[in-house]
């Protein structure tokens, strides 16, 4: 017998339903005096604002993110602009209400993080409540990494890696979000290369479309999917869009491919490159 999908939704009473719209308002209300009074003297500074799930050891906190931009400071990352907000903000917030715990970070940190291999924040962003984010990027980080977990989830085997890249991963306005998966096909036999790379393309652009509907993300989502044997071909002949993959490129997933050849770039072993030109100088 086929399952009702609303069997699964708990049911509550008129008095419940009641009560977490009172929480809601009054969260709504805190987090709407504390965003207003780190505006007056830090605005500028501030990328985005979420708020995270709750941690298990205390579910009481409103854990906030704040994301700091540093791309016009003169030193990246910028640790004393981190440091001289921090303060500012943290003072407010005890001010505003107790419950609220402030989490900083700077755009750069975020960037290193995910160069790491450290994908715990972006899985937490993912998860959050957008409050404050004029240019989308923490909604590119949200919806990048619904898709791409979908895409892993369904594509394991084949995905070796998956990169946000664009103005809006720098911390600067773009009209859209743009992704590139890449996907092995080293190890095809039942098919062609090109047959590979067109049936996972569909399938890939598809749950792009559900990763837009999950989110409710309104900017323009992207999505390039690129073979692997292809993408070491522009390497080889270094292709003018390969320098400025691997240069603006974030890796939300890598299984060793990206970031090998983002450092072989960075020490100009990529040529014939601006970073080759100036090592050989």
């Amino acid at each position: 017998m086929e399952q009702s999908i609303t069997a699964k939704v708990p049911d509550f009473t008129p008095e419940q339903i009641k009560e977490m719209e009172k929480k809601q308002k009054e969260i709504k209300l805190i987090l709407d005096k504390f965003q207003k009074k780190i505006f007056k003297n830090n605005k500028k500074h501030i990328l985005g604002i979420c708020l995270l799930p709750p941690k298990k050891e205390d579910k009481s906190k409103f854990n906030i993110l704040v994301v700091l931009n540093e791309t016009k400071s003169k030193v990246i990352p910028d640790f004393k602009m981190k440091e001289r907000v921090a303060k500012d903000i943290i003072d407010i917030a005890k001010k505003v209400d107790e419950k609220i715990n402030v989490e900083l970070i700077l755009l750069s940190e975020i960037k290193e993080s995910l160069y790491d291999a450290k994908y715990e924040l972006l899985q937490l962003i993912a998860m959050s409540a957008i409050i404050y984010d004029p240019l989308d990027f923490l909604g590119a980080l949200k919806i990048s990494e619904v898709h791409k977990s979908m895409t892993i989830k369904k594509f394991e085997k084949y995905v070796v890696s998956y990169i946000a890249a664009g103005s809006v991963f720098r911390g600067e306005p773009s009209h859209d979000i743009d992704v590139y998966v890449i996907i092995d096909d080293t190890d095809v036999k039942r098919m062609s290369r090109g047959e590979l790379r067109d049936k996972l393309r569909g399938l890939i652009l598809e749950q792009g479309y559900y990763a837009e509907q999950i989110t409710g993300i309104k900017k323009q989502f992207h999505v390039q999917v690129y073979i692997l044997t292809d993408f070491w071909e522009w390497v080889k002949d270094a292709h003018p869009v390969v320098f400025t993959f691997l240069r603006d490129g974030v890796p939300l997933y890598d299984r060793g491919v990206y970031n090998p050849w983002r450092l072989l770039l960075k020490m100009g072993r990529i040529k014939p490159s601006p970073e080759s030109i100036n090592m050989f100088m």
